[in-house]
């Protein structure tokens, strides 16, 4: 069964964002935008060019009676902040850009092979003689001691 405070929560006076190995003490933002303004704002280098959509926040919760991270919605931000302790870390995710149809990964192709590599080939050879036979026919005939194909020429 669930317990809920009968008191109200204060949100602690400072917490920590943290981006990659970077952290940085921030005063907790009321509403999620506030909160990608100051992320924006103290990871700036990393953040300036970063679309808004994709920067996650995540907290570390005790689900099932380990500490994992657990990503921190928009509607959840006030009393997500509201629950954290003095200094408590909320690390920053940038999430990968989506796949759309335009970045959509193509098959390998094969190396062309330059006009120039033909041309001096097809230049280089002689074209065959219509009388010629490059190779020798299957033998097709049956042997004269039955029914198996003979492979040896008869001498």
């Amino acid at each position: 069964m669930a317990t809920f405070r009968s008191t109200p929560t204060v949100p602690p006076e400072v917490i920590t964002y943290r981006l990659g190995e970077k952290l940085v003490y921030v005063k907790p933002a009321t509403n999620y935008e506030q909160g990608l303004d100051v992320a924006q704002k103290e990871f700036s280098e990393e953040l300036s060019e970063v679309s808004r959509d994709r920067i996650s926040f995540n907290i570390s919760a005790p689900v099932n009676g380990e500490r994992r991270p657990v990503r921190v919605s928009e509607s959840a931000w006030p009393a997500a902040v509201a629950r954290l302790l003095r200094g408590e870390v909320i690390d920053i995710q940038v999430r990968p850009l989506p796949r759309s149809a335009d970045t959509k990964e193509h098959p390998p192709q094969y190396l062309e092979i330059p006009d120039t590599f033909n041309s001096s080939r097809l230049s280089q050879s002689s074209p065959p003689s219509p009388h010629s036979h490059s190779r020798e026919p299957s033998p097709s005939r049956r042997s004269e001691k039955g029914s198996s194909i003979s492979w040896f020429r008869k001498l």
